[in-house]
């Protein structure tokens, strides 16, 4: 190999064979993998950018209750316009955390299959937890 070095074989057009083949299966790898981490740290950006008026938006509406009572809450999520808000809130806000807590399974779990099973757990917990959240307000609404 010329270059002196394996990722160099890549440009070299006169290496022919399987070195060239696993060099280059090497390479599509890691920017298919560091296409991921982008596509994700924008997902991670924009999710954020959706929290913040629909959080700031929860937070000043809990801080106009009377009280935290359960009849008190529940009339206030009974408006439609407070459901349809907590609504858009639920999905995005446990998306968010979703892919905080895929960020740190892949930092910290080494082994492969234990590493694919907990992201798996992570992403069924949050779908059930938010769909859980989402029919509860839609029952509160409609006064089930």
């Amino acid at each position: 190999m010329r270059g002196g070095g394996c990722y160099a074989a890549v440009d070299d057009p006169y290496l022919l064979g399987r070195e060239h083949i696993v060099i280059t299966r090497h390479l599509s790898r890691k920017s298919a993998g560091a296409a991921e981490s982008v596509r994700r740290w924008w997902y991670q950006r924009l999710s954020a950018v959706a929290l913040l008026p629909l959080s700031l938006w929860f937070i000043y509406e809990l801080a106009g209750l009377a009280s935290l009572e359960y009849t008190v809450v529940r009339e206030w999520l009974a408006a439609p316009s407070t459901a349809i808000l907590f609504i858009l809130l639920v999905p995005v806000l446990f998306y968010h955390a979703l892919i905080g807590m895929e960020e740190v399974i892949e930092d910290y779990v080494a082994d492969g299959w234990r590493k694919t099973a907990a992201i798996n757990l992570a992403r069924f917990s949050a779908a059930l937890c938010a769909l859980a959240s989402m029919l509860a307000v839609m029952a509160v609404t409609i006064g089930i």
